[in-house]
């Protein structure tokens, strides 16, 4: 310990700073320490205050400054992103729960995907990566626009997938495909046969390698121009991943897969632009960003990173 070091505080070398407000320094900062330490001994995951109200002082920003800020610049910001956190699960659990589940991780029933993992169903927008780096904008774009949900913005609106048996397509999917049948049902069979294969799943082996083959096929089965060669799926589309089962969101048995092939799957998402306030729209999407899994996403506080699919 040098000498300096030992000296009162009040002795030390600030000519400029009075000594009152020297040990009024000194006691706000021992009160913040005390009541972060306080508040870490209570609850050691805790990332953020219950409730705005119960918060006070000029490092809390306002709701509604957030509305004029990016969102990724937003979370580059402790006290914006601090107000971001609370106010977003605020507008999660009256507008998003009922879908997604409290806990975020998706509710079966409602089809609806785990929003804690590091997959990410759509592109982000990140140039340099090719939309494979997230950031919170990207799930900005899902909140404001919705998916399938009519706007001209929505995710999804290219394309959903087809019902292979033509009674059950929609009015516009036969206005684009017509009612031809492109998979008998055997075929349709044969089809699934090869998706519980590639899902690592138990299968037919006579009858995956013809779905393999229909599966590939761009005049009949064709699901390689969505799917991809793989099954992997393809994030400018949405379309799932069929190599990995945890992802289907109708189901990943046999029953239900081919139902998926029969009748098609339209999954939507409502839009909230015009529903929620511009600083709901930010604060919702960037508590639902840090939730996700970043091995592969953008970290919320930095804003930069690595991407998945969401």
């Amino acid at each position: 310990m040098t000498a300096r070091s030992r000296l009162p505080f009040s002795r030390l070398p600030y000519p400029s700073l009075p000594r009152i407000a020297a040990r009024r320094l000194m006691s706000t900062a021992l009160l913040a320490i005390s009541a972060y330490l306080c508040s870490a001994a209570i609850n050691p995951t805790a990332a953020e205050p219950a409730d705005l109200e119960e918060d006070y002082g000029e490092f809390t920003a306002r709701p509604e400054e957030l509305a004029s800020v990016a969102i990724n610049d937003i979370v580059k910001s402790l006290r914006l992103n601090k107000t971001a956190m609370v106010l977003g699960r605020s507008v999660y659990e009256k507008s998003c729960a009922s879908c997604h589940g409290a806990d975020l991780k998706g509710v079966a029933d409602q089809h609806t995907p785990d929003l804690t993992d590091a997959e990410w169903r759509f592109s982000g927008d990140d140039y340099q990566s090719g939309g494979v780096i997230k950031f919170p904008s990207d799930v900005e774009w899902t909140v404001r626009f919705g998916i399938r949900s009519g706007h001209a913005n929505a995710r999804g609106a290219e394309v959903s997938m087809l019902a292979y048996d033509p009674k059950f397509r929609t009015e516009e999917d036969t206005k684009d495909f017509g009612d031809k049948e492109f998979l008998t049902p055997t075929e349709i069979d044969d089809v699934v046969e090869y998706v519980l294969q590639i899902s690592g799943q138990r299968f037919d082996r006579p009858k995956a390698a013809r779905g393999r083959a229909l599966f590939n096929n761009n005049a009949k089965g064709n699901c390689v121009d969505c799917h991809g060669a793989d099954g992997s799926g393809i994030d400018t589309f949405g379309s799932s991943n069929l190599t990995k089962r945890n992802l289907y969101l109708y189901g990943s048995d046999r029953a239900s897969i081919r139902e998926s092939l029969v009748k098609g799957r339209h999954g939507t998402m409502p839009a909230f632009e015009g529903v929620l306030k511009p600083e709901e729209v930010k604060a919702v999407s960037i508590f639902v960003f840090s939730h996700a899994a970043t091995s592969r996403s953008a970290p919320a506080r930095r804003g930069q990173g690595g991407g998945a699919r969401r």
